[in-house]
């Protein structure tokens, strides 16, 4: 009780309202901090000037021993206000009796004043970029195009929410509303980035890209390979509309695999627009000798070793009598406190004769076995198969 009594007592405000000239003023006084009070100050200036209230209604139905249901009804009213303060004046007035006083002052005259020069700032801004959009347009540059886009977007709502805090101080004269051509460029990217289509070839040497739109080959139109959730490379389109990916950079992380093809441009447009990104699976060549592959470990780990190891590009086998690639596999794991989720740390030996190749690894999973899996699939496999692609091998 003497908790909420401090609660309920921690802050005093006392309004005094002024409407002198075209200044709205407002005092507030707290026991808690000046910067509280100041805080509770400025917010009275607000709510005098622009104030909205919402009111809510919760419901909480409880259930006693006896199976009789009580259902108890709270309701909660917010007074807000979103108008921007330009100009304030806060005055700290004499602490009395432990108490800060500060008084907030602001001249209605100057801050319509300073909203006006900034809608008249915007509206010049968003003209200049209306211009530079349309030009992105000619130039058929959509990556531009749609961070240009984004920045318009920015303007337009830094704009309606300038004009906003006007309406509260004085009407809005016809000059400065909002005739925006956002909808209409909106409108062209949209249409044209739906005729976009994306075509890929794969050869010995290059993951090839062809990008076409309603006019033809798109030029400079950028291209993003992924993989994992990671990004791989990044590559614009030539002038016949062709970005040309080495296939030394596409296999880079992992020898055989597969990448997601898709532009390099504002996720809210591609989404928008239905744009069509593309998947590409690659196989790479069995290199070096073929190996009759041991593993020391469990069963579905070793299974799984000797499948990451036959999808790097090594050529592994169970057959007697070949050159002998040995792994050995160990993990420790950890649960998380409801035992749903173990994450492993693995240790990986991989050893042909004289050459040996040690690896740390983690992965997690819903069990030990899972976690272990995952932990496997997360090895280097490109460096693996430097490593053991030997060209003439022996027993």
């Amino acid at each position: 009780m003497n908790k909420m009594k401090k609660f309920l007592t921690a802050v005093m405000l006392a309004p005094v309202i002024s409407m002198a000239a075209n200044v709205v003023s407002y005092t507030a006084t707290s026991t808690v901090s000046q910067k509280d009070a100041d805080k509770k100050a400025m917010e009275g200036v607000a709510m005098q000037i622009s104030s909205s209230v919402k009111a809510s209604m919760e419901s909480v139905k409880t259930e006693d021993r006896d199976g009789n249901v009580q259902s108890t009804f709270t309701s909660k009213k917010t007074v807000e206000s979103n108008v921007l303060l330009k100009g304030a004046k806060i005055k700290v007035g004499p602490k009395q009796k432990g108490a800060y006083t500060s008084t907030v002052s602001v001249d209605l005259d100057q801050l319509s004043s300073a909203i006006l020069l900034d809608l008249t700032k915007l509206q010049k801004e968003m003209k200049s970029k209306d211009s530079i959009i349309r030009l992105d347009m000619l130039d058929r540059d959509y990556r531009k195009m749609s961070g240009d886009m984004i920045q318009l977007e920015k303007l337009v709502d830094s704009y309606s929410l300038q004009l906003e805090n006007l309406s509260f101080i004085q009407p809005v004269e016809k000059e400065f509303l909002l005739e925006s051509t956002l909808g209409e460029l909106t409108e062209f990217l949209m249409s044209s980035m739906q005729t976009i289509s994306m075509e890929t070839d794969l050869t010995s040497e290059a993951l090839v890209v062809t990008v076409k739109d309603f006019a033809g080959p798109i030029v400079n139109f950028p291209i993003i390979l992924t993989q994992d959730k990671k990004d791989l490379v990044t590559e614009k389109t030539n002038a016949e509309g062709e970005a040309v990916f080495s296939l030394k950079d596409v296999m880079k992380k992992k020898p055989s695999g597969e990448v997601t093809v898709h532009p390099d441009m504002n996720f809210k447009f591609v989404r928008q627009s239905a744009l069509i990104t593309k998947t590409v699976s690659y196989q790479s060549e069995k290199k070096g000798c073929k190996y009759n592959f041991s593993c020391l470990g469990e069963v579905a780990e070793c299974g799984a070793m000797q499948r990451f190891l036959g999808d790097a590009g090594l050529n592994v086998s169970s057959e007697y009598g070949l050159p002998g690639l040995d792994a050995v596999l160990s993990f420790s794991d950890k649960a998380n406190s409801a035992k749903t989720l173990y994450t492993s740390r693995g240790t990986i030996t991989l050893r042909y004769g004289s050459t040996e190749l040690v690896e740390q690894t983690q992965g997690v999973g819903k069990d030990p076995e899972s976690a272990h899996i995952k932990a496997i699939t997360k090895l280097p496999a490109t460096k693996i198969l430097n490593t053991f692609a030997t060209k003439d091998c022996s027993k």
